[in-house]
């Protein structure tokens, strides 16, 4: 889960997309759209709060399940408006290079970190009914 929050504290930070425009170079990050900045740091949060609820197994699942569709909403923003920067770059000069950056997949990582980090947890609850069952 810590993976997880580290990589969308660097999407926060990283550039999304890269441009140069007749000489002139630009960069997007996620807080240039306050949406998608937001999206990413509640994405990246949620995670990092989650760890410390380690006494409640059953939340730590429901809020890292919610944290899945919190990754999935900044992957598709952030795509969408990463290939639509670059898209503008390319129409904005004659001369134009518009580029996507890696960050822009660290929600699909951040997405199979928290999905293996589900499935460790249900273990464990899994793990611990049985030995109160046992009692």
């Amino acid at each position: 889960m810590l993976a997880a929050a580290g990589l969308m504290v660097a999407m926060c930070i990283a550039p999304l997309a890269r441009y140069i425009v007749d000489g002139n170079e630009g960069a997007l990050v996620a807080f240039d759209y306050w949406w998608l900045g937001g999206l990413v740091a509640l994405a990246a949060l949620v995670p990092f709060v989650t760890i410390f609820l380690f006494k409640d197994r059953l939340l730590q699942v429901r809020l890292l399940v919610a944290d899945v569709v919190l990754l999935l909403g900044a992957q598709g923003f952030g795509l969408w408006a990463a290939l639509g920067f670059t898209a503008t770059a390319k129409a904005a000069g004659e001369v134009a290079v518009g580029y996507v950056c890696t960050p822009v997949v660290f929600p699909i990582v951040s997405v199979i970190l928290v999905i293996l980090a589900i499935r460790g947890i249900w273990k464990d609850e899994v793990l611990v009914r049985s030995l109160n069952r046992i009692r």
